[in-house]
């Protein structure tokens, strides 16, 4: 036998042996994911308590980072006054806390997600007050700031924590995570106060 009938016969074998193997695979890929598929669909009713929980506690916080929030608002606007000129951070702030009120009809994680970025500026302000001379040693801001720090939202923001960690939980890891994802049930994020 020459070379060039060598090669076809071993080339014809591969091709033999290659349909089996990528039958094996076919049947391997589409095990997994009827199994992840069934395994997300029968913890559907544990993903959707656990996601109640989460829109339940956000909505026991809510009127409490209401209140946190005007305050921010106006220890921004004495803060301004007090210096007698702008900054991007009074002006940040501003817009963000206007715009809260509206956040009410949005998703949890679209409000959550609005509740960080104040939180984060309300960070700013402080490095501001603190690292401002004459924003430091005034009054009326350190009134502000102290009034900014009185709605106690703790508990209920470690309740609202709780709850997303337990929904992440439910949402298991990988494949349940993709299916679960799939699903509608996708990640949630906690509310950290720096």
């Amino acid at each position: 036998m020459t070379a060039a009938a060598l090669d076809r016969a071993a080339g014809g074998s591969r091709r033999r042996t290659r349909g089996p193997v990528l039958l094996l695979v076919a049947v391997v890929v589409s095990s997994v994911a009827a199994s992840a598929t069934a395994v997300a669909l029968g913890s559907r009713a544990d993903l959707s308590s656990s996601r109640k929980r989460v829109d339940a506690a956000w909505a026991a916080l809510r009127p409490a980072l209401d209140g946190r929030y005007r305050n921010l608002g106006e220890a921004a606007r004495v803060a301004r006054d007090r210096l007698g000129a702008g900054r991007a951070v009074f002006d940040d702030i501003g817009a963000a806390v206007a715009a809260w009120p509206g956040t009410t009809k949005d998703a949890t994680d679209r409000q959550v997600a609005a509740a960080a970025r104040l939180e984060g500026l309300a960070g700013r302000l402080a490095t501001t007050v603190a690292t401002t001379p004459r924003l430091r040693s005034a009054a009326d801001v350190a009134d502000a700031m102290r009034r900014l720090q009185q709605p106690d939202t703790a508990a209920a923001r470690a309740a609202y924590n709780a709850a997303v960690s337990a929904y992440q939980r439910a949402r298991g890891g990988f494949p349940r995570r993709l299916v679960a994802g799939a699903l509608g049930y996708d990640d949630r994020r906690t509310l950290e106060v720096p």
